[in-house]
């Protein structure tokens, strides 16, 4: 083949480009779209269906609050995690350098200087950033009202064991009912009654821990010398675990300990006969 075919071909070929080059954007752009929105959906529903089965049964109304806030962070964050998927996919899959190919491919234009794609990009981000910051400051303002009539439970933290006390108090219940403690009940399991506030107040004796009573949706530190507040109100029957969730020493990872949440009468059957009684026993016998 002669020079000046070679470069006579080479002039289309530079003529051709602009239209060459746009055919082949437009064909990424449609299948990273495509991908993008498959993969978006996909999301979508796994955190509208998944996550419910990955989280554990909750306990009370704020461990599903917590639940409901996994999911509604994962559907929103689901088109931006699909969009960074698509692209890194579809890379991966169409643009990679081929034995075949005597020269990589060239690169594309570049879409810092793109004012439609750099405005969306800032003009989305925003108001996903505003609404999950107001969708978090709501749910965090919900879990820190204090009910006039809870139950005061004290948490102390110790390598590597729970304590659990309920000094004596007066607790209003549901029609017109009370629940008298006379004396300061001292607990290794923490027991609570069904649809009962509970204010936990949580220290540490040693380092710091973290209370987590898995399936009521809270947690909060167990700091020396400090105590921290956090509060629950239990609305299902059942029992769970407390475990430690900050790494507190070589036992950290057998920090746990039994939660029963039981019936208004059990609670107070148990209450009345000091406490001494394993309350699984009444909750047996209560079945039975």
């Amino acid at each position: 083949m002669s020079s000046n075919q070679l470069h006579n071909d080479d002039s289309i070929l530079e003529d051709l480009a602009p239209e060459v080059d746009r055919d082949l954007h437009s064909k990424h752009v449609r299948g990273t779209a495509l991908l993008w929105l498959i993969m978006t959906v996909g999301g979508v529903l796994c955190g509208i269906y998944l996550t419910p089965r990955l989280m554990p049964h909750m306990f009370a109304k704020e461990g599903r609050d917590a639940v409901l806030t996994v999911q509604v962070f994962t559907v929103v964050a689901a088109p931006v995690a699909a969009l960074v998927c698509a692209v890194a996919l579809y890379s991966l899959l169409h643009t990679r350098h081929r034995a075949s190919l005597e020269h990589p491919p060239k690169d594309g234009k570049p879409l810092r200087g793109n004012a439609l794609a750099s405005g969306a990009w800032l003009i989305v981000s925003t108001l996903l950033v505003v609404f999950l910051l107001f969708w978090g400051l709501t749910e965090w303002s919900a879990q820190q009202v204090v009910h006039a009539d809870s139950l005061t439970v004290n948490v102390v933290g110790n390598q590597w064991v729970w304590d659990f006390e309920i000094p004596a108090q007066k607790v209003r219940l549901e029609g017109d009912k009370s629940l008298i403690i006379t004396k300061a009940i001292s607990m290794s399991q923490l027991n609570l009654p069904i649809d009962v506030p509970v204010t936990f107040n949580v220290t540490s004796k040693d380092v710091t821990h973290g209370f987590w009573p898995v399936n009521l949706g809270i947690q909060v530190d167990a700091n020396p010398r400090a105590t921290t507040t956090v509060h629950a109100t239990p609305d299902r029957l059942g029992k769970f675990v407390v475990r430690c969730s900050q790494l507190c020493g070589l036992n950290h990872a057998y920090m746990y300990t039994e939660a029963n949440i039981v019936s208004d009468s059990t609670f107070e059957a148990w209450v009345a006969g000091g406490a001494t009684k394993p309350i699984g026993s009444l909750i047996a016998k209560g079945a039975a």
